[in-house]
């Protein structure tokens, strides 16, 4: 197998663990998260490394987990309605396990974020990727992530009792 074979391999690895995070931040699901990295390193595994050298790996392969998520998710749009209907809003809570409260608190006021902003939040304040590399994965001007992200924090301080995860 040639060296660049094996390079673009390792690359990949090394991503996996930052493509797991966006994954479970878009699915809301750990396993439907895993299932869908496979499939975006299998893909870009079948595509090889981009002809054009100066690809970032990083934004092609997030563009890649991206657009996986947004076909499985219009593709499976009435099961995934059912399932939800089916989750319970409101998991009991453990005791005064105020860290886990928190946790619990931050899931469910990113879960009522719509999912662009969701995606635009997670990409640029929970995986530190630049406005613009976030653009260039979701494919929409700077601007617009620069807005699905002032919104999305917007919504998450008006969330009613507002929780001490914020920040100020």
């Amino acid at each position: 197998m040639p060296q660049h074979c094996d390079e673009f391999r390792a690359e990949l690895v090394a991503l996996l663990p930052k493509l797991r995070a966006f994954a479970r931040f878009l699915a809301r699901d750990a396993v439907l998260a895993d299932d869908l990295v496979q499939d975006t390193v299998l893909r870009a595994l079948r595509s090889g490394r981009p002809d054009d050298l100066t690809t970032d790996l990083r934004l092609w392969t997030f563009a890649i987990l991206r657009n996986r998520f947004r076909d499985q998710r219009r593709r499976a749009a009435v099961e995934r309605v059912a399932l939800e209907r089916q989750m319970p809003t409101e998991q009991g809570r453990a005791g005064n396990q105020e860290a886990s409260a928190a946790l619990n608190d931050l899931d469910t006021a990113l879960s009522r974020l719509p999912t662009v902003q969701r995606e635009a939040l997670t990409l640029v304040a929970a995986l530190g990727f630049s406005v613009e590399e976030a653009a260039s994965i979701a494919g929409v001007p700077a601007g617009t992530i620069k807005a699905r992200i002032s919104r999305a924090r917007l919504r998450l301080a008006r969330e009613p009792a507002a929780p001490a995860w914020q920040g100020k």
